[in-house]
């Protein structure tokens, strides 16, 4: 049976009935075993209200070619029984719903998940569905992610605090070189490095194993084919133009396609990624930071820089056809049962 996640706002017509949509559109797309529905903490304010569902909330959803599968459904009032059968419950806005949920369903006012996304009377609806749109495509993400992904951070962090400063460029030299005097690594040396070592500490906490020996054996490859392989596996991939702070999976590895000399003959490029980098969170705030090994930068070899700080000086690069980037640890396409 599929888990549930209810969402509330005061009528049940707008924002809710929003989220009920994107999330169910998203979560079928993603192969997840959730469902949502939505519910009003005090209808009778929408008594004015024209129709089952609000025309914008119609209009944003087929902006992104959604036809919302409840359009017909009238308001729905919360009660103690929907609460109580949810796995989830989530209020669109705090300062609205608190006291609601206070008042008529006492005790329930700190057990759901409390967003901020403001009515209409407050905001236009290109900028609340806007933040409802991000807040539900992050709580999908958020649920789609594999068991132990908390590993996944100290697991890399551990790499980076040992040899980001220590360890030079090289190319086609993998983790092998880093045990040269001195020691050296390349680009995709280097992020297999910080992946597989984030995947075996994620399999060595699960009894059965997350990832397969060969997944994790995949991505010691050459930078185009990584991107290749991770897209292969996941179904995701984020083309240059859409590579934001926002858009980026939480640890994304990102193939760029910055020339090449010679050398790019090496392999078969498709796509002519030529580097790779990876996204890294510092364990204790979980800042984001990119790292790579590069040689073109004085000193050369590993280095470590905040994420907004690494896409202001990688702008020229993050265009359609020049970058790429992808989820590593996004589930499997074919386990999650997705077309």
């Amino acid at each position: 049976m599929a888990r549930t996640v209810l969402f509330l706002c005061t009528g049940n017509y707008y924002r809710s009935r929003y989220a009920e949509e994107l999330f169910n559109h998203l979560a079928r797309r993603a192969g997840l075993d959730w469902e949502a529905t939505s519910h009003a903490l005090a209808i009778e304010r929408g008594k004015d209200n024209v129709g089952p569902m609000a025309r914008q909330t119609i209009d944003a959803l087929s902006v992104d070619g959604i036809a919302p599968l409840g359009a017909s459904r009238m308001p729905a009032v919360c009660t103690h029984d929907a609460l109580e059968a949810s796995d989830m419950v989530v209020a669109v806005k705090e300062a609205e719903h608190r006291t609601l949920l206070a008042e008529r369903f006492p005790g329930w006012e700190d057990r759901v998940t409390y967003w901020h996304v403001h009515d209409i009377d407050v905001a236009p609806p290109d900028v609340a569905l806007g933040e409802l749109k991000a807040h539900v495509a992050r709580l999908v993400r958020e649920l789609a992610e594999p068991p132990h992904t908390s590993l996944i951070a100290p697991a890399m962090w551990q790499l980076v605090e040992r040899h980001v400063g220590q360890v030079g460029y090289k190319g086609g030299v993998k983790s092998e070189g880093l045990a040269w005097d001195p020691p050296v690594i390349d680009c995709s040396g280097w992020a297999a490095l910080l992946l597989s070592s984030a995947m075996q500490a994620m399999n060595d906490a699960s009894r059965s194993g997350i990832f397969s020996a060969g997944e994790i054996a995949g991505i010691s490859t050459w930078s185009d084919r990584m991107i290749e392989v991770i897209e292969a596996r996941t179904g995701f991939i984020l083309e240059g133009d859409r590579i934001d702070l926002d858009s980026l999976p939480r640890f994304a590895t990102i193939g760029l396609r910055q020339g090449s000399g010679a050398w790019a003959a090496n392999h078969p490029r498709p796509r002519g990624i030529t580097h790779v980098v990876q996204i890294v969170r510092r364990p204790h705030d979980d800042a984001p930071f990119v790292t790579e090994s590069q040689g073109w930068a004085t000193p050369s070899g590993l280095r470590l820089l905040p994420l907004a700080d690494w896409l202001d000086i990688s702008r020229a690069w993050l265009k359609s056809g020049e970058a790429w980037a992808v989820d590593p640890f996004a589930p499997c396409v074919h386990r999650a049962g997705v077309a």
